[in-house]
Formats: structure tokens, sequence, C-alpha cells
């Protein structure tokens, strides 16, 4: 009994592997190390879009709300290095945990096993053996106790590979635990940096507005005329859009009819069942051919994996509506994402599609839009346009140079993404 009790403890033990630790309430460690990587990308792009602004120089509009957006960002690397050093902790933990219960089981291993040792030690004469045995009142019983010899020999090996595999596994747990510190304490090392950092940034963000908020008159005009080429440019996209809904049945409709007048040329005078139509309708009602219904479906299974419109950037404004990080008084509204980049970037498509419009509008410079289906994406902010109305486009085809504006020392994309005419968050749509 008891030597089954030890394997199964063994088995127990077996199970309890720090590998649990690596997860806590939360997220993984994996998932935190990408969130780490993925934030001090983005803080990276950011300082590479900064870097031109000297230290005593006032900072634009655009260079603030790029700070503003940098330091977001390290709170949230801050937040990501504490939830780490945290899954380390319970490592740490659960590796001494670990260590204590194999070291009481290798004890027990070893307290047995020197029983074994000095049983055998006292009966190891070969001939005390082979009297053992023959003096058996018979067959049956002379075999038992040969049998009873070699399970003894067996069983002193199998405890010695349990005792060989603990210390083995204590080793490992060791050595598992060490590394655990060693990360937690360069972690805290690159927290405490970061910390500093930030203090420094929000020091720099707070004089930089304080010195802004003296033209706050002449920010909130340049918001409010911004809003109302926002205004125009959603304007513009909704009547460009509508007309390709309205385009889209009407060739529909007039395939439906040529079809029902050749069924009916054909067949005159006989009663015939006229061929359905393959087109198929949206929700909205836009008429999708099969190849453009297969495209929505892949443009849609995509979801969270679309390609950035630009190679490289930072998300200066957000979807939806949030105040200026200038004026209080003064509420944006943002229906799809700004993206900084840096001068010379191009636009490029995020999926394969087809132009369905190219415009120019004032305050907007060139405007793209690519239909994917029922699906249309809107570049906007654009020069130097390489693609005209009509042209099939393929995921990551540059599609123009996003504007530089020298006067704000600012090269920003704006970006659209629709169903239909419906708006949606375009950050949810691109990967991470």
């Amino acid at each position: 009994m008891k030597k089954l009790h030890i394997i199964l403890v063994l088995l127990l033990l077996s199970f309890a592997y720090p590998s649990f630790a690596q997860k806590i309430k939360g997220k993984s460690k994996k998932q935190l190390q990408t969130e780490i990587s993925n934030l001090q990308k983005e803080i990276s792009n950011a300082n590479q879009l900064l870097k031109k602004t000297k230290k005593d120089k006032e900072m634009t509009l655009n260079e603030v709300i790029l700070l503003e957006k940098k330091i977001k960002q390290r709170e949230q690397l801050i937040k990501a290095y504490n939830e780490q050093i945290a899954v380390l902790d319970e490592e740490i933990k659960a590796g001494q945990s670990n260590i204590k219960a194999l070291n009481s089981d290798l004890g027990k291993l070893q307290k047995e096993f020197s029983k074994m040792v000095t049983f055998a030690n006292k009966n190891r004469n070969n001939y005390e053996r082979l009297g053992f045995i023959f003096a058996s009142k018979d067959f049956n019983q002379a075999f038992r106790r040969l049998r009873y010899i070699r399970e003894f020999t067996d069983a002193r090996k199998l405890k010695m590979d349990q005792i060989a595999t603990t210390e083995k596994r204590i080793s490992g747990e060791v050595e598992a635990s060490q590394q655990a510190r060693e990360e937690r304490a360069a972690m805290l090392a690159d927290e405490k940096v970061q910390r500093a950092e930030l203090q420094g940034e929000k020091e720099e963000l707070n004089k930089q507005v304080t010195k802004l908020k003296k033209k706050e008159g002449s920010i909130q005009q340049d918001i409010k005329n911004k809003q109302q080429q926002t205004q125009k440019l959603q304007k513009a996209i909704d009547d460009i859009i509508a007309e390709e809904i309205r385009k889209a049945n009407a060739e529909a409709e007039r395939k439906r009819k040529e079809a029902e007048k050749k069924a009916a040329n054909k067949d005159k005078g006989k009663t015939t069942t006229t061929k359905p139509s393959t087109t198929t309708k949206t929700e909205k009602g836009m008429a999708l051919t099969p190849a453009e219904k297969s495209l929505s479906t892949s443009f849609v299974s995509n979801k969270g994996k679309l390609p950035w419109p630009v190679e490289r950037g930072v998300i200066s404004s957000s979807y939806g509506k949030h105040t200026s990080a200038v004026s209080s008084k003064v509420t944006v509204t943002n229906n799809g994402i700004d993206i900084a980049t840096t001068s010379g970037a191009k636009a490029r498509a995020v999926f394969d599609g087809e132009v369905a419009n190219v415009t120019k509008l004032t305050g907007s410079n060139t405007v793209v839009i690519i239909r994917h289906g029922e699906y249309f994406t809107v570049y906007s902010n654009l020069e130097n346009v390489t693609v005209k109305r009509g042209d099939k486009v393929k995921t990551k085809q540059s599609i123009g140079t996003v504007h530089t504006n020298k006067t704000e020392n600012k090269t920003e994309l704006h970006f659209e993404l629709l169903k239909e005419q419906n708006r949606q968050n375009p950050a949810n749509w691109l990967s991470k």
C-alpha cells in the first residue's frame, strides 16, 4: 500500500507543476508579453513622430495630442508591467510550494529506500536466499518466495528511479523559481524607468497645454472649422455610397427584367418558370452579385486582422465623441480614426476591392473610397493618388501619399469603415 501511495503522490505532483501559474485572473503571461511588446512599439512610433520637436519649441495642437496619446500608452504599459509582475509573483509562490512538497516526498522516499537497503543487507547472502526458498513446504510456496524476492528487487529499483525523478524535478523547480525572480527584478526596473518617463511627459504636457490655452479662442475656431470640414466629408461619403447602392440595385433590376424578357420571347404562348436571379440583397437592400457577397463574407471574416492603412503610425484621434485636449468646451466627433504617420507615408488598401470613387474636397485633399462588397473603406487627406474609379485593388496595395501639413507639422490619414451607410469603429477591424 505504501508503494501505491508514493506512486499516486508522484502522479499528483506531476500535475502541480508551475505552468498553472502562467495565468492568473485576467490575462496570461504570453498575452501580457504580447501586449507589452505592442505598447513599446506604439510608444516608439509616437517618439519618432515627436522627435523633430525641439525641447524649447512650443508644440502645435497636433503634437500635444500625440504626447497625450503617448502618455495613455505608457500608462497602459505600466499597468501591463504590474500585471506581469503579479503573474511572476504567483509563479514564485507556486514554485516554492512545489519545492516544499517535493522535498517532503523525497524525504519519505529516501526513508523507505533506507529500510529496503537495511533489509537487503541483512539478507544479502545468496545462500540465505536459497535457504529461504528451499525451506518451503512445497513447490507453490517456493515459487511464491522466489517471486517475492524478485518483486522486492524490482521495488527497490523503482524506488531509486522515483528518488532520481523527484531530485530532477526539484532541481527544475529551483531553476524555474530563480528565473522567475530574475525576470521579476528586470520587470520592476523597467517599470521604474517607465514611471520616471511618464512623470516627465505629464509635466511637459501640462506646460504645453498651459501655453496653448492662451490661444484657446483661435484653437476653438480651428476645431470648429475642422468639424465643418468633417460634416462636408461625411455628406460627400454618404452621397457617394448612396449612389453606389442605387446603381447596384438598378443594375440588378435591369438584369432581372432582361432575363424575364428573354424568357418571354423564347417561350411565347407557353407557361414557363423564370430562372431566379443570382443577385441577392442585404438587409438595407443593396444588391450583391455572388462574387460581391463572397467578398463581403471574406471581409467580415478578417475583422480584427485587417492591415493598417499606413505601414506605421499612431491613432491620434479615436472613433466617436471626445473633448479636445486643450479646451473641454469643445466636443469633437470623429466618424473614423485619424492616424498620425511620418512624412511621405503611403496609404494602402486594407483589403481586396474596387475603387468606388476618387474625389477632391476642401480641407480633406483627395479622398479615395474602396468598395468591398457591401463594405466601404475611406482614405482621406491624400495626394499623388495612384488609383482611379473602377480599379481593382489588392490588400496592402499603395493608393496614394498621405498629405503633410507643414504649418502644423502633421502627416495624418483620416480612415473610415462603413457597412453600406452604417459607420463602424475602424479600430475594431484593424490588427492590434
